[in-house]
């Protein structure tokens, strides 16, 4: 990397802007009213899903838009709580609407204040669950629409008559994820055993195919996510050395079914939960030997974990990330944590990057040049967190100090 000496004018330049104030970069989702809130998920238009108290109604599903302005989806008649899971880019919403006699009912938020209620439509006659929705507004879950005992995998197009697909070769399962080019991702089940991951490809005959994505053997595996390139995520034992599981990502390869991606330190058992199209990754660990430890909010990007948690910053709302949920193509994560109150919030990360290696090289480019200063500068005035260099939320002479130093050290 190339070290342009204008440290003179940088000074000169720098120090004319400084200035205090303070920056979030972990953003509370408020609830429809005071209380707990959980989000699910985020497309990319910046449009979140999840749960939040309305008070005198409990737990309700909710969507919060792209200014984080909290709105009632609404439920099912009869019923008296609920929570959206998933949201397509076309602003539909799958979730569930649970009654007072605990009966869970899938359902589908429209996008145009229309509710419909997805477990009479496909003829369940059990308790139903819709896990995710693509921008085809395909639907996939569990539901009991065949006989059985267990739930298992379904699909539905809003048109023709749901199929069991997926899990029909296992007795249970569920059907997690499901991409634009209609493939699908969950777990199987036959009774006493672990799970088994699978995916379920369309044949273009109306069926489906099934490559092994399982690791053979007696292994734990889900597989809860898919982006459109075919990336598939979830959590597996295989290769672990104990009985906890860790996230991982199927890679279709019978020799290496699995790359699992570790745990943060500290925590033994770790789960992936979704994936964006460049390959991020989010998910939470958590202490499976039962000592209490809290759970904790990751990212994967690249082959590093970063924990989420080293985003917060004095003065935040929140004590502790404990899950990330959802990303989207833009890098933005969501979930739900515990606030300094005790209860539980709504996150929002806008945009996550990993830590530079080179942090004054602030446009990327590999050089230590003029447009470094000058994105610092850019940066440095608009109050931005990029130029808060000594991470204590305030913009001003210890900033300038702290880049300068970067810049000087230059980059390996």
């Amino acid at each position: 990397m190339q070290l342009t000496q204008t440290t003179g004018i940088i000074i000169a330049s720098v120090c004319a802007l400084a200035g205090t104030t303070h920056a979030q970069s972990v953003t509370q989702l408020m609830p429809l009213t005071p209380g707990d809130a959980f989000a699910e998920d985020i497309n990319d238009n910046g449009e979140v899903v999840g749960q939040s108290m309305f008070a005198g109604f409990g737990m309700r599903p909710t969507r919060w838009d792209a200014s984080g302005n909290a709105a009632h989806l609404g439920v099912l008649a009869s019923s008296v709580t609920g929570n959206a899971l998933a949201i397509n880019s076309n602003g539909e919403i799958v979730g569930w609407s649970e009654d007072q006699n605990g009966y869970r009912a899938a359902t589908l938020w429209d996008g145009r204040g229309g509710i419909v209620n997805i477990d009479d439509a496909i003829g369940s006659s059990a308790p139903s669950v819709p896990w995710d929705i693509n921008d085809a507004g395909v639907i996939v879950g569990q539901a009991s629409i065949t006989p059985g005992i267990f739930q298992r995998g379904f699909i539905w197009d809003q048109v023709n008559p749901a199929q069991q697909a997926g899990t029909d070769l296992y007795p249970g399962g569920a059907n997690y994820g499901i991409n634009n080019d209609g493939h699908i991702v969950g777990a199987g089940f036959y009774f006493g055993d672990p799970d088994d991951a699978l995916l379920a490809i369309p044949d273009g005959r109306g069926g489906y195919e099934y490559p092994l994505i399982n690791p053979l053997g007696f292994y734990f595996s889900q597989a809860r996510a898919i982006n459109n390139d075919g990336l598939i995520v979830g959590h597996t034992v295989y290769n672990s050395t104990t009985d906890t599981w860790n996230a991982c990502i199927f890679t279709g390869d019978e020799r290496e079914p699995v790359q699992t991606l570790g745990t943060l330190p500290g925590l033994n058992t770790s789960e992936g939960l979704d994936v964006n199209d460049s390959g991020m990754i989010v998910g939470y660990s958590w202490d499976g030997t039962g000592n209490g430890i809290d759970p904790r909010a990751w990212v994967w990007v690249d082959g590093t974990m970063y924990d989420l948690n080293e985003l917060l910053e004095e003065g935040g709302a929140f004590e502790i990330l404990s899950r990330a949920t959802g990303v989207n193509n833009n890098g933005d994560i969501v979930g739900w944590g515990r606030l300094l109150d005790g209860s539980i919030g709504a996150f929002l990360i806008e945009g996550f990057a990993p830590p530079s290696e080179c942090a004054a090289d602030l446009n990327g480019d590999g050089e230590l040049n003029f447009f470094d200063v000058s994105a610092f500068l850019n940066a440095f005035n608009a109050q931005d967190p990029i130029a808060d260099f000594d991470r204590n939320d305030e913009w001003n002479f210890f900033d300038v100090s702290a880049f300068l130093n970067a810049y000087n050290a230059g980059c390996p």
